[in-house]
């Protein structure tokens, strides 16, 4: 017979490739999980992982993928159990890409805590590619991302757009002022995302339409790092506006792009999903943070952001 523990023990491998941090992660020792998974792997009569490397296998994969789904259920229960007693406690998984992590993460929790203490969320950052695997796999509810590639399985809801601009050292030369145009940026190898990513195709489309080649220095997918490296003086790169701690603002040049349009960020989640009473909380709060001014200030939200509910 399948046990709760056992699927536990699975999807911790899963996440972690490895059995001796599975074992941390649910407070245990490796031996523990070693046995959870050789019961499980009785149960259905296939091999799940391979010992070798730590990744499941095909098998593993279908395995985890409704083990997700059920323990998130069984959570959602308590949750609305719980809710009904005018209660709600449960906890809420949520992706974030980075540089929104960087400021929205503080707001989240601080306001949670004020109105829902006995609402926990377990936020993970990550690139947009990464964070739409894990919402379509069921380990997060939803997460803040600019717009996910699978729109048949997934469905998004914009929440703001931000300017895209110049992040340089000084010693790179460029002046601060109003806006600069991309042919001028194009002058110095830049920090940029892979090719392929939505970031920067939407960069190249625009830079192809004025005739205009941007030469990599190096290219890395991860806005949030990317954004780093320029503050170390290491090149120059495109980043979203709220990307720059205003702490860094007087060391960089931070100039707008003319041309490129806004990145927008929103909530992708699964379509047909029941969410929990906790999730549903976390949900309407998110919302709110975008339409409700005093909200917004109470927590000092990016006054460059502008709002799209």
């Amino acid at each position: 017979m399948i046990e709760l523990r056992q699927l536990k023990a699975l999807l911790a491998i899963q996440d972690f490739k490895s059995f001796s941090q599975a074992a941390n992660n649910l407070n245990t020792v490796q031996s523990n999980i070693s046995a959870h998974l050789s019961r499980l792997e009785e149960s259905v009569g296939a091999i799940l992982v391979d010992r070798r490397t730590g990744v499941l296998t095909e098998e593993g994969a279908a395995v985890a993928l409704r083990a997700r789904r059920l323990l998130s259920e069984l959570e959602a229960i308590d949750s609305d159990i719980s809710a009904l007693k005018n209660d709600v406690r449960g906890r809420v998984r949520v992706g974030m890409i980075g540089t929104v992590a960087r400021w929205f993460v503080p707001a989240i929790v601080r306001e949670l805590e004020e109105r829902h203490p006995n609402v926990k969320v377990e936020i993970s950052e990550g690139t947009a590619s990464a964070l739409e695997s894990r919402v379509n796999s069921n380990a997060f509810e939803f997460a803040i991302m600019t717009r996910p590639s699978n729109t048949d399985e997934l469905v998004f809801r914009a929440f703001f757009e931000e300017p895209l601009v110049l992040v340089a050292a000084k010693e790179f030369g460029f002046e601060d002022k109003a806006s600069i145009a991309l042919s001028e940026v194009a002058s110095q190898p830049l920090l940029l995302p892979p090719k392929g990513t939505q970031f920067r195709d939407q960069v190249d489309l625009v830079a192809a339409q004025i005739g205009v080649v941007l030469t990599p220095k190096a290219e890395i997918d991860g806005v949030r790092l990317l954004a780093s490296m320029a503050f170390d003086g290491f090149a120059p790169t495109i980043a979203p506006a709220t990307s720059i701690p205003a702490f860094m603002t007087g060391r960089l040049s931070v100039i707008p792009i003319e041309g490129l349009l806004p990145r927008r960020v929103g909530l992708a989640r699964r379509k047909k999903v029941a969410h929990s009473a906790a999730a549903k909380t976390v949900l309407a709060l998110l919302e709110e943070f975008f339409t409700n001014p005093v909200l917004a200030k109470k927590h000092s939200i990016p006054s460059v952001l502008k709002q799209l509910l």
